[in-house]
């Protein structure tokens, strides 16, 4: 995966945080405008992008209407919020492969799902782990 790949990965995260569910769409121009990108991803590009990463979620549907008057189910994306209740949460929940080198130091093999994760302090296992222990 590219370095270029991965900065995307977060600052989709990062997005979807402060603004919510998103379809490809909107998020594609939210990248343009907030992210100041050279090159936004396409959105088949896009919906791979989403659908690889285990923090973000489908929600739903909604209908768009293409400039032919051709309407198109496009899904919506939202992050898993039932385990990523605030901002540090995202951190903790963050894949391996997308994390940052400084990151990849502090990141250890949960003992539970056998994952590579930052745990939250005091705890022994990895943040999904611990809330999938709480219910």
């Amino acid at each position: 995966m590219s370095a270029k790949n991965r900065r995307v990965r977060r600052a989709i995260v990062d997005i979807m945080w402060d603004y919510g569910p998103l379809s490809k769409n909107t998020l594609a121009d939210k990248l343009q405008e907030i992210k100041s990108l050279r090159q936004v991803p396409s959105p088949n590009s896009l919906s791979a992008l989403l659908c690889k990463n285990p923090q973000i979620i489908a929600v739903g549907k909604v209908k768009v209407e293409s400039a032919a008057g051709v309407k198109n189910e496009h899904l919506v994306f939202d992050i898993n919020r039932e385990l990523i209740q605030d901002r540090g949460d995202l951190l903790y929940t963050r894949p391996y492969n997308i994390m940052t080198p400084a990151q990849k130091k502090l990141a250890i093999k949960c003992p539970t799902c056998g994952k590579r994760r930052i745990f939250p302090n005091d705890k022994q296992q990895c943040l999904a782990c611990v809330r999938d222990g709480d219910k």
